[in-house]
């Protein structure tokens, strides 16, 4: 069990896309225990299972107290600078390049009222290909196959 800890304790939280959307979403991050609680449920969702308490345990008995807490702070220090950053992102309506890689690479799903806006508004919906769909004006063609028999008329 020691190397489950270890491997969740080495593991990169900061690096992983899955777990920086989902932690966006959230927007739970008032103490460092939130943070461990969501870096747990995750890792326990995605990667492999693990318990709270027994990291809390392990974690303990292989560090001191001191630098367990120094970086949970750490963590949730990092955390909130980049909700930071992400909130001067928006408001100045750019995007780093790092991010638009990110987004051509995968697709969030947009809400309903998003997309009803983005309709109403006339703006270009990401992920939906812009088929130029034209009329032909010409008239159908007639089946020259024979119908296929059903069974009862066989």
């Amino acid at each position: 069990m020691d190397s489950v800890f270890s491997r969740f304790d080495s593991y990169d939280f900061d690096n992983d896309v899955r777990f920086q959307e989902g932690l966006k979403k959230v927007n739970i991050l008032e103490t460092n225990k939130d943070v461990l609680k969501l870096k747990i449920f995750f890792y326990n969702r995605f990667v492999e299972a693990i318990d709270l308490i027994g990291f809390q345990e392990w974690s303990a008995g292989h560090r001191s107290d001191q630098s367990v807490m120094c970086d949970v702070e750490a963590d949730a220090i990092s955390v909130k600078d980049r909700f930071a950053q992400s909130d001067e992102i928006r408001a100045s309506g750019e995007r780093p390049q790092s991010e638009t890689k990110l987004d051509a690479a995968q697709f969030v799903p947009l809400s309903f009222a998003e997309v009803f806006r983005m309709i109403q508004t006339g703006e270009e919906i990401p992920g939906l290909l812009n088929l130029d769909i034209k009329p032909c004006n010409q008239l159908p063609t007639v089946s020259h196959m024979s119908r296929k028999l059903k069974p009862w008329e066989k």
